[in-house]
């Protein structure tokens, strides 16, 4: 019997395709603990973990001897250890491409809020004003720069140049760019101080840790936005809060924090020239079905032996290993 383990449930189409499965047993975890994951993982044969909770460790991958596969709905890898799963064989499959469109289209939203003061706006008109400024900003004309060109990036790419903006991207992987036209800067230092809108869609590694901070924040135009729709820890939130209290940026769109939800005290909280979101950028119940049902069939294809390599993020890794 296949013991297949989730950390919690999967929306009902890739529960279906789970159940379906004749010679598995399921074990949805109760609670998003370390604990709970590692007692389960002892007879795992799979796992998938729905959120950024828990976090599967070299420790707990060392416990779970009959692990072949595991999986994330979703396109974030930050709470695996892929070094670890690499050195046992084990392919880490994610949903690739499933909530792309949806997080470019809130990365959108999160620049078209900030250029256009929506939210602000919208804030002072319920509060009985009706200002009549100027201080919404035009998207044509402007250039856009985007850090991490993988599927997400390259989605809101698409969008942005149906805004008639100068696309540019950061990438060391960035290939793809090339291919759509996209200009490929030779460095993020380049290519911050010529972008009128810097979108962060890149994975959160070592190198990405804190990549937006005082330097790079310096480097570019006070007129400029920021668009987080990545990971929290890719900015430095103390040096974004100094840098809008200075007037050194415009504004910050932000999907993501260093720490979800934010203590009351984050001076991020009460500014009118940053938008918040959740980090809910994906939250669409079509995509989370979509999601579901990639991750699921992912996984038990894998299990069979029909390795998507498109959906391995390890997958270069595991066929070097192999040599």
């Amino acid at each position: 019997m296949t013991t297949l383990v989730l950390s919690e449930r999967m929306p009902a189409e890739g529960m279906a395709l789970l159940e379906a499965r004749r010679d598995a047993q399921l074990v949805v975890l109760p609670d998003r603990e370390q604990a709970t994951l590692a007692a389960a993982l002892a007879d795992a044969h799979g796992v998938v973990l729905v959120g950024e909770r828990p976090i599967l460790t070299a420790e707990l991958i060392a416990r779970a001897p009959r692990l072949r596969v595991a999986a994330r709905m979703g396109a974030g890898t930050d709470n695996f250890d892929i070094p670890a799963l690499t050195a046992r064989g084990i392919p880490l499959l994610t949903t690739g491409g499933a909530n792309a469109g949806t997080v470019a289209e809130h990365a959108i939203y999160l620049l078209l809020a900030l250029a256009k003061r929506g939210p602000a706006r919208d804030r002072a008109v319920k509060a009985g004003t009706w200002p009549r400024g100027f201080g919404a900003v035009e998207l044509a004309g402007a250039t856009a720069l985007i850090v991490g060109y993988g599927r997400i990036g390259r989605a809101i790419a698409q969008r942005l140049r149906g805004f008639d903006m100068t696309v540019l991207a950061v990438d060391p992987h960035a290939s793809a760019a090339a291919q759509d036209g996209v200009e490929v800067a030779p460095s993020l230092q380049a290519a911050l101080p010529r972008a009128d809108a810097v979108l962060l869609a890149c994975a959160l590694t070592a190198e990405t840790r804190n990549l937006i901070g005082v330097a790079e924040l310096q480097l570019m135009k006070p007129t400029a936005f920021l668009v987080n729709v990545a990971r929290g820890l890719v900015v430095e939130e103390a040096a974004l809060a100094e840098a809008l209290a200075a007037g050194r940026l415009a504004g910050a769109g932000l999907d993501v924090l260093c720490q979800e939800p934010p203590e009351s005290g984050n001076p991020l909280l009460g500014r009118d020239d940053v938008v918040l979101t959740p980090h809910t950028a994906s939250h669409v119940a079509s995509t989370y079905a979509r999601m579901s049902r990639v991750a699921a069939q992912a996984m038990l294809d894998a299990l069979d032996g029909r390795l998507d390599h498109e959906l391995a993020v390890n997958s270069a890794l595991l066929q070097r290993k192999k040599l």
